[in-house]
């Protein structure tokens, strides 16, 4: 069972990182052509995402040979996030609420797909520590900000949210909660997977070992990379510990205000 982070580490350094875009100033008009372009362009990008997902590790020779070629599958998850991460700033730059039927909002239904995804796909490929944790940072603040109805950087209130409220029915609060608990889950399964994180120790004593072969490197070289690793082990560790912290931490005071009833979610 994962523990909670602690609430300090809500606003600890490493949570500057990543700082969003600003949106616009008011939401698309519901109904408006622009909504329907912005809704056109995502589902086209997600769908183009979630064929070379599943085209993943079968490209041909000759799409080996030519990494741009469209619709190549994905060799690594790093791929898959650099495709997904301009998809998630043009979702929260629209600063798009409001369906054309008031059941969900654009926002968050997007949003939710791009997190789904990245849950999905954790467990799919190696680990990559940076750009993983990069994009589960954005999402947290962008969950975190929607959850409080202001912007949790700058504290003004988001485009449709005037008042600094959330908008986010209970239905999507508890679906998040649950793609929120399950990734938590497996980056900590996929990160100790066959040793992701002890083995970059193991890699980097082999590195210094043929450095001092080639190099003739003094012990006082060797002892600095070693700690340069520990520490840079260290913070993944931590990172694991931070994935979505900021949204726990307003899910939990949004589902304690919703009242009982909400435990049957269904992800």
């Amino acid at each position: 069972m994962l523990p909670s982070p602690p609430a300090s580490s809500v606003n600890s350094p490493s949570a500057a990182r990543n700082v969003l875009l600003q949106p616009r100033s008011r939401p698309l008009r519901s109904g408006s052509s622009k909504e329907s372009d912005f809704i056109n362009h995502v589902e086209e990008k997600l769908l183009a995402i979630s064929r070379r997902y599943e085209n993943r590790f079968s490209a041909t020779l000759s799409e080996e040979a030519n990494p741009d070629v469209e619709g190549r599958g994905y060799k690594n998850i790093g791929e898959e996030i650099r495709d997904l991460d301009p998809v998630a700033d043009i979702i929260w730059i629209s600063g798009t609420q409001d369906l054309l039927i008031q059941i969900a909002s654009l926002q968050i239904a997007f949003l939710l797909t791009i997190a789904l995804t990245m849950m999905t796909s954790l467990p799919c490929f190696p680990f990559m520590p940076r750009p993983t944790f990069q994009l589960l940072h954005k999402l947290d603040l962008m969950f975190a900000s929607l959850l409080r109805g202001v912007s949790v950087g700058t504290g003004e209130p988001l485009p449709g949210s005037e008042t600094g409220r959330s908008k986010l029915s209970t239905t999507e609060k508890v679906r998040m909660r649950g793609i929120v608990e399950r990734t938590r889950v497996a980056i900590v399964e996929v990160a100790g997977k066959d040793g992701s994180l002890a083995d970059v120790s193991t890699a980097s004593q082999s590195k210094l070992t043929d450095k001092e072969d080639d190099f003739n490197m003094t012990t006082e070289d060797e002892d600095m990379d070693v700690l340069e690793n520990e520490n840079s082990h260290r913070r993944w560790e931590m990172d694991i510990a931070r994935v979505y912290e900021r949204t726990i931490v307003e899910l939990g005071i949004a589902l304690d205000a919703s009242g009982p009833g909400i435990d049957g979610w269904v992800p």
